[in-house]
């Protein structure tokens, strides 16, 4: 009888005691490679270093690590020192004297038809104030701040007086109508609308200012002062 043909692809047959080491050493090979294809398939999460923890818990842990604030709030919030505060009075005081110093023209535009001290047969003596030859309804400011009052009277008609803060008054002749009939007011508030009533020939502002509440002073020099031409 002929001797057996081996299979395609095999050796020649090994010893029994052989045989088990040619069938195990492959399925070790296998099983490397096996496992090296799903690490490399599906790696790991990444897990950075972490610090150690605090003792005290979540809690105090975050109060132990504050955010910094932002760029802008740590170079914009400068720490007070010594001399932060004689620039703060300083402005504050020059804050103060600028609002003293805050005065109004009684009508928005300019120009005269009578001046302070001018004869004339309308006036008993010679004309006390000076007047703005404005149409009826024209807006009437007060030119300091004070407190408002107003009467009735045969020359002036509808009189409107404001009273500053140093007893300093203004007078308003003529009006039409009042915007505020009594109470504060800011210098360049609205407190009435020009008009002819009283002793007058025809619509126009009669203005006066009073230094010590009694005796008119010509109010151009006056307004000149505080920076307000009304020729």
């Amino acid at each position: 009888m002929p001797p057996p043909v081996p299979s395609a692809g095999r050796g020649p047959a090994a010893p029994p005691g052989q045989r088990c080491w040619a069938v195990a050493l492959p399925s070790v090979a296998a099983l490397g490679v096996f496992a090296a294809a799903v690490a490399s398939a599906h790696p790991p999460p990444h897990r950075p270093p972490s610090a150690a923890p605090l003792p005290g818990g979540p809690d105090r842990q975050a109060a132990a690590r504050p955010e910094l604030p932002d760029r802008a709030d740590r170079t914009s919030r400068q720490p007070a020192g010594p001399t932060a505060e004689p620039a703060v009075r300083r402005a504050e005081e020059e804050q103060a004297a600028a609002s003293a110093r805050r005065f109004s023209l009684p009508v928005a535009r300019p120009g005269l038809s009578a001046v302070f001290g001018e004869p004339g047969a309308h006036w008993s003596a010679r004309h006390t104030g000076i007047d703005f030859p404005v149409s009826s309804g024209t807006p009437v400011l007060a030119v300091t701040d004070g407190t408002v009052g107003t009467q009735w009277h045969p020359a002036y008609g509808r009189l409107a007086t404001v009273t500053a803060p140093d007893g300093t008054r203004t007078l308003y002749g003529h009006l039409r109508a009042y915007r505020i009939l009594r109470g504060p007011v800011r210098a360049g508030e609205v407190i009435g609308w020009s008009g002819s009533t009283g002793n007058s020939t025809g619509p126009h502002l009669h203005f006066e200012v009073r230094p010590d509440g009694e005796m008119p002073v010509d109010p151009v020099p006056w307004l000149l002062e505080r920076g307000l031409d009304p020729r």
